[in-house]
């Protein structure tokens, strides 16, 4: 398997919208506490923060090492590389902080695990995002495994607890051909979503690969 390390240069955030006073990205260097010692131990402690005009609102860690598909080729149906259940990082909510998913559920403060889906192909979702691909929250004190979770069932019954509903807490990854090389939090003035942006690296044996990714952290669905 391919192996993703970020690189910590791409932290070092930088805003490109005018909406900079709204919504900012800080580059952090501390682990995200509330994660089950087998699962903290892959986590990368340098991650993103996410603030707003009152503070802080969520921090975003990817693992240490993310595999990702050899030789893959992006679709209509499935823009990136990894395997739906896959661990793939961790997301803490600050104290005190309004933060929904994409579907606008309201999320507690605290811990969760984020682990990569793919909305299904049904008439129930039609509509509510122009990409499949998706990281479900998880709440840390259920999802305590760095394995995958195969069965699709499970994946979203344990991303329902995070949000106290019947429906998995999701954040929708868009199209990746885009993404800056630096890490950035972008504003799409036409979907009002702010879009979190950057490049890693991934390695196949002496070969170093590109791994772009955008993943919307503030906004929801219109579907």
């Amino acid at each position: 398997m391919l192996r993703l390390t970020v690189v910590a240069v791409c932290l070092l955030a930088t805003v490109a919208t005018a909406r900079a006073d709204e919504h900012d990205l800080e580059a952090i260097n501390e682990a995200p506490k509330g994660l089950s010692p087998a699962i903290m131990k892959l986590v990368n402690p340098e991650g993103f923060r996410i603030t707003g005009k009152d503070g802080a609102l969520a921090d975003l860690w990817l693992l240490k090492d993310l595999a990702v598909e050899p030789g893959f080729k992006s679709s209509l149906s499935k823009l990136y590389a990894f395997q739906p259940g896959q661990l793939i990082g961790a997301l803490r909510i600050a104290e005190g902080a309004e933060y929904t998913d994409f579907r606008g559920q309201e999320m507690k403060a605290g811990t969760y695990t984020l682990r990569y889906g793919l909305q299904p192909m049904d008439g129930n979702h039609a509509g509510t995002s122009e990409t499949s691909d998706f990281l479900l929250a998880l709440p840390a004190a259920v999802d305590t495994k760095p394995e995958g979770i195969a069965s699709k069932e499970e994946l979203a019954k344990e991303s329902a607890q995070a949000a106290g509903s019947t429906h998995p807490a999701i954040f929708s990854l868009v199209d990746p051909k885009r993404a800056s090389r630096k890490a950035k939090l972008e504003f799409d003035d036409f979907n009002e979503h702010w879009i979190l942006s950057f490049t890693g690296e991934a390695k196949e044996g002496d070969t170093s690969v590109k791994l772009k990714v955008r993943l919307i952290v503030i906004g929801r669905s219109e579907g």
